[in-house]
């Protein structure tokens, strides 16, 4: 329980630390996310070594290989690049098949099933930012199980494999999202008072005065370039989403994760 928190406590002042610098520039240093990395591969080893065996030290030179990967800036091939994710991912699937009654082996396939599904959703422009997406994955190293503190959360957790279909970086994710939905009502409703009625842009923007978008943390909606006769044009927010992740952190490690409810 401890050691759980020691690793929160050091996730949340990352994050918080991450969310500031999101805030102010939309750039995030790596070295937050090498902090996250550093604590969930040292509290894994930890856990391993405690029960050594050649499955368990096999997930750890994974997360490793996971963690530099996400980390590492570089221009290999794309060849080589794959090679290199099919090898860290091996490494979690051949002890998921030799040794898959380890608790320990059980709960960190979460790590390759993260990483993949962020990496797939950046590709594919689901998820924009690549700081978003090395936070959600370092988190999944860090927290491949739910966070269980001092009677904390609140909502129950069920057991697996439901936690590995909605695991905790998912869950996280998820309730981000929710968040940043959340805040763009309040856009809408923004809108609507100033009268800035026009679909979908009222959805997704508002309007914003030319000269400030240009030194503004924004992108202007696409075919909505020229500024109307008031010298204001349609504008998307570059949404700092290491805060909702930051708040979602939280949220679910002392409420809880809401799917579970239903």
């Amino acid at each position: 329980m401890y050691c759980t928190a020691i690793a929160f406590t050091v996730l949340v002042i990352a994050l918080i630390s991450a969310s500031i610098q999101d805030r102010r520039s939309r750039e995030v240093s790596d070295a937050h996310w090498l902090v996250i990395c550093i604590t969930g591969i040292a509290v894994m080893a930890a856990a391993a070594f405690s029960e050594p065996s050649a499955e368990r030290i096999m997930i750890c030179i994974g997360s490793v290989m996971i963690a530099v990967n996400i980390l590492h800036d570089r221009e290999w091939p794309a060849h080589r690049e794959i090679l290199v994710n099919i090898l860290a991912v091996l490494m979690f699937v051949i002890p998921a098949v030799t040794a898959y009654g380890d608790p320990f082996v059980k709960a960190s396939l979460v790590i390759p099933i993260s990483y993949t599904i962020f990496v797939a959703m950046f590709f594919t422009g689901t998820i924009k930012g690549g700081a978003d997406v090395k936070c959600l994955i370092s988190l999944a190293i860090l927290f491949p199980y739910y966070p269980e503190m001092f009677g904390y959360p609140l909502v129950g957790i069920p057991g697996y494999p439901i936690t590995l279909a909605m695991s905790f970086p998912l869950a996280v994710l998820l309730h981000a999202s929710l968040f940043s939905v959340s805040a763009m009502l309040l856009v809408i409703i923004r809108n609507m008072i100033r009268g800035d009625v026009k679909m979908p842009n009222m959805l997704i923007g508002y309007k914003m005065n030319i000269s400030h978008a240009e030194h503004s943390h924004v992108w202007p909606m696409k075919g909505e370039t020229d500024p109307d006769v008031d010298g204001r044009i349609w504008v998307t927010p570059k949404i700092p989403f290491i805060i909702p992740i930051t708040a979602a952190v939280m949220f679910v490690a002392f409420i809880g994760n809401l799917v579970f409810i239903i």
